[in-house]
């Protein structure tokens, strides 16, 4: 009797001493969780930008679509809660030089007969996003314009649409008939000075 009871002890203390081994692990499994959380934190996330324009060529108005391969985004403020807060006051830098049609001797045209032909790049900042439309303050030829813009929220993109006037907004008169004239026979003797522009902002 004396030897069950003993038996009986020995398991009683085998099972609280694993119990207390058990709840010594979870106590460390926890504290090394909440350090894990206490110290990793997540690195800001960068947006990401596209700007595509749309000029226009022929009597037809043929689009011809380019983009620039060097755009900064500035001063963006990466605490805000939204694209739209996130984006006012911005500013931008586009490198002309850098223009691209996919058509190597339509981008040499570009630069040489249009861009070379103005002062500077092109630069502005954002005002402010509300009910679907903002100011956008642009830099060209040396000569800064207001134009507004529209915009449209999904999910994580922001998506801007607008329109200039390369003669009417920046008086670039003769850098305009400098590419038409490079063009005149290719574009059927018209040559569009408004051009539409398209950009799309992701957190």
């Amino acid at each position: 009797m004396k030897k069950s009871f003993l038996a009986l002890a020995l398991i009683g203390a085998f099972a609280i001493s694993c119990g207390e081994k058990k709840d010594a692990n979870t106590e460390t499994t926890t504290e090394t969780t909440t350090e894990q959380v206490e110290t990793e934190v997540p690195a800001a996330k960068e947006l990401t930008y596209s700007m595509e324009w749309t000029a226009f060529k022929t009597p037809k108005k043929v689009g011809v679509k380019g983009t620039f391969s060097s755009i900064k985004l500035n001063e963006v403020k990466a605490d805000a809660a939204t694209l739209e807060e996130a984006l006012k006051g911005a500013s931008f830098v586009v490198e002309t030089a850098t223009v691209s049609t996919n058509d190597a001797g339509r981008d040499e045209k570009l630069k040489a007969e249009f861009f070379a032909k103005m002062v500077g790049n092109i630069s502005g900042f954002f005002g402010e996003f509300k009910d679907g439309k903002v100011i956008v303050n642009l830099t060209m030829n040396g000569i800064s314009k207001e134009k507004e813009f529209t915009y449209t929220v999904e999910g994580d993109a922001l998506k801007l649409n607008g329109a200039i006037d390369i003669i009417a907004d920046f008086t670039a008169q003769s850098a305009f008939d400098s590419l038409h004239a490079a063009c005149k026979d290719l574009h059927e003797g018209k040559t569009w000075s408004d051009v539409e522009i398209s950009a799309e902002i992701k957190k």
